[in-house]
């Protein structure tokens, strides 16, 4: 076969571990200027020599916890103005670990429709050790790619028991603490054995977001709740949209029993004050808008709390960012945050 008669695949180096290398002291540091995983491909599976063509690109070049809005910025722009995407089988990412969660969340919503997968690889260790899981999830990436897996946006993963798995970008959790794993729902465990091949959940919808969104602006405040959070400390300077995380069985701190007395700033009916007085909406997520089991989350949702529903709370906070970059406002920003974007598989369903 030529090598005009290649597939190919973009590799899009963004730093982290995946990219990163080793100083003396043992500290690592990005060094996405390092494409070595591509060539150790190809020294460990020769059979795709003649199959398989890569153009690597480094737009970033950052640890992932590093990541700002204006590095997503970035990113966006190069899949905005500098990437062909006809021209290509599929796109791997390599990202750090740390922010990953956030990425995916981003970029399966603003590339809904962009007509190839997209695959987030990541590493647990740099590429030069020999623990490391980067290069099992790079050939799992590029033999997903190679295997016609739907156009969607995914991060390709093994965790520590040895299990590879395909996640939708869209459902991904952060790892846990203490814990190299990562988890969504409605992964696909990918059989390491023989070349990887998945069938995936196409996008339905037409056109991306991305071109038709304004940058990303750091208006969104994002507050998880914890015991004893005061939210007199909270500054709302230029913030257009708070989302308020929730605990588990979908409640908040309101600090007072039966809808009825005196709260204090402990409470989030407080929060709900400020921003009533500012035109502020306050989103609680993950919260279904018929959240009245418990007195507390009703007392919110009745004092002006509005719900995110159906999607993890990473997912919740990037796409308040991308509604807001989409210039939308009160029921319309509200509508768009509790529809389908034709790509998420969403929780419950």
């Amino acid at each position: 076969m030529s090598k005009m008669a290649c597939d190919k695949i973009l590799v899009v180096l963004t730093g982290g571990t995946i990219c990163s290398s080793v100083n003396t002291d043992g500290v690592r540091y990005s060094d996405a200027r390092n494409v070595e995983i591509i060539s150790v491909f190809y020294q460990n599976h020769p059979e795709y020599c003649e199959k398989i063509e890569f153009d690597s690109v480094t737009p970033l070049d950052i640890l992932s916890e590093n990541m700002t809005i204006d590095s997503w910025n970035v990113l966006l722009d190069f899949f905005r103005t500098d990437v062909n995407w006809n021209s290509y089988q599929g796109v791997i990412i390599l990202h750090g670990t740390d922010t990953l969660a956030y990425t995916s969340s981003l970029l399966s919503l603003v590339l809904a429709g962009v007509g190839i997968p997209v695959c987030m690889v990541s590493a647990q260790l740099p590429l030069s050790f020999a623990e490391t899981n980067g290069h099992d999830n790079f050939r799992a990436a590029v033999e997903l790619i190679m295997n016609g897996i739907a156009p969607n946006v995914y991060a390709v993963y093994r965790n520590s028991d040895g299990a590879m798995y395909a996640h939708y970008g869209a459902n991904l959790l952060q790892c846990g603490n203490y814990s190299q794993d990562f988890f969504s729902s409605n992964a696909m465990k990918i059989d390491t054995s023989c070349p990887a091949k998945a069938t995936g959940q196409a996008f339905e919808t037409q056109g991306m977001l991305l071109e038709r969104m304004s940058d990303l602006t750091p208006c969104v405040l994002q507050i998880m709740p914890h015991v004893g959070l005061r939210y007199d400390f909270v500054c709302l300077d230029e913030v257009r949209a708070i989302v308020h995380g929730t605990y588990h069985s979908q409640s908040v701190c309101v600090e007072r029993k039966n809808g009825e007395g005196e709260y204090s700033a402990l409470s989030v009916l407080y929060l709900l004050d400020r921003c009533k007085k500012l035109e502020i909406p306050v989103f609680l997520a993950p919260c279904s808008p018929q959240s009245y089991c418990y007195e507390s989350t009703g007392d919110a949702l009745r004092h002006g709390a509005r719900s995110i529903d159906g999607m993890t709370s990473e997912m919740a906070y990037v796409k308040t960012l991308v509604g807001c970059a989409l210039g939308l406002e009160g029921a319309k920003l509200q509508e768009f945050l509790n529809s389908s974007v034709n790509h998420e598989c969403r929780y419950g369903e």
